[in-house]
């Protein structure tokens, strides 16, 4: 691509990331003030997380040179591809709406007993979480694997680049955690209490049920999908991401007590108050491959989660 063209696109994006930045702050300022409520957060937490966005796509943009830029898998737009992709976003929807308004009491009584002893408390709720959630995520990385053929080795593949990439993310987000504790007085940061067996039960069990299996699903697989219909990598993006967002609805519902129309509900899929979604996009699109994005959303979700949510 041209050095002039590149410099406006570049424009370009940085422009529209802007005006997206701006609607977000004026939402959640606004019309979405109430979903933050029952978080204790405001626009300025709001703020924070896109700045933490911004500040982690940096470090993307530093290893553009050492990253070669492969292809996207072609997957096919046909109406068969269409019907798979509809039932597993319906399948999605069910299994969340079923784990968080029907077993969700039940699951949080079984996570609060010690069932294997010589684990921790945190250990054991996150190891009987695994167990719960491997059928389901087994189905959902099943799917996606069946629909990348031709495509598995890259989608799958970590270089020293990318694992190198996965590392310098980790350590500035625990950098990021420890700015945030200091300036919203907030613990986000948990340090492995120092048990290797507890680490590891930890990592191994929440990277196949939350990391592998969100990022194999929602960038590995519905990404490219959705970009052999709208042939625009940043609007299938979007469309994934409020897919992603969506899903985790029901939880934030359970949790945290939200009452939101629909069309609330529409505009923060839309416009998150924490880019995580974005942020995984972005690090799947600089690498073409899950296994860097599912590393290091494993190692925010339980240790070091440097956006703001409550």
């Amino acid at each position: 691509m041209p050095i002039q063209k590149r410099g406006w696109n570049r424009l370009l994006l940085v422009t529209g990331f802007l005006m997206y930045l701006g609607v977000t702050l004026w939402l959640y300022h606004g019309p979405l003030y109430t979903l933050l409520l029952p978080t204790g957060m405001t626009d300025i937490s709001v703020l924070w997380n896109y700045a933490v966005f911004v500040i982690l796509v940096g470090v993307l943009f530093l290893f553009r040179n050492f990253i070669p830029n492969r292809e996207i898998p072609k997957l096919r737009a046909t109406w068969q591809n269409f019907g798979i992709l509809l039932g597993s976003i319906v399948l999605t929807f069910g299994v969340a709406y079923v784990v968080w308004f029907h077993m969700a009491s039940y699951m949080e009584s079984l996570m609060q007993s010690k069932i294997f002893p010589m684990l921790s408390l945190a250990a054991n709720a996150r190891f009987i979480n695994a167990l719960l959630g491997i059928v389901v995520a087994a189905i959902f990385v099943s799917i996606a694997v069946w629909k990348l053929k031709g495509w598995r080795l890259q989608s799958f593949s970590l270089s020293w680049a990318t694992g190198l990439l996965s590392l310098v993310l980790v350590l500035v987000s625990t950098l990021l955690v420890i700015v945030q504790d200091r300036l919203f007085s907030v613990k986000n940061l948990a340090f492995p209490n120092g048990n290797l067996v507890d680490v590891l039960v930890i990592f191994v069990s929440q990277f196949f049920i939350n990391g592998l299996m969100e990022e194999t699903y929602f960038r590995g697989y519905m990404f490219p999908q959705l970009l052999a219909w709208v042939r625009n990598p940043y609007l299938a993006a979007w469309i994934m991401i409020g897919f992603f967002d969506a899903a985790h609805i029901p939880q934030s519902i359970v949790a945290g007590h939200a009452v939101l129309s629909w069309w609330q509900w529409l505009l923060c899929c839309m416009f998150p108050y924490m880019p995580t979604g974005w942020l995984f996009w972005a690090i799947y699109y600089r690498t073409r491959s899950v296994l860097p994005g599912a590393l290091f959303h494993t190692y925010i979700t339980n240790w070091a989660l440097a956006f703001l949510i409550n």
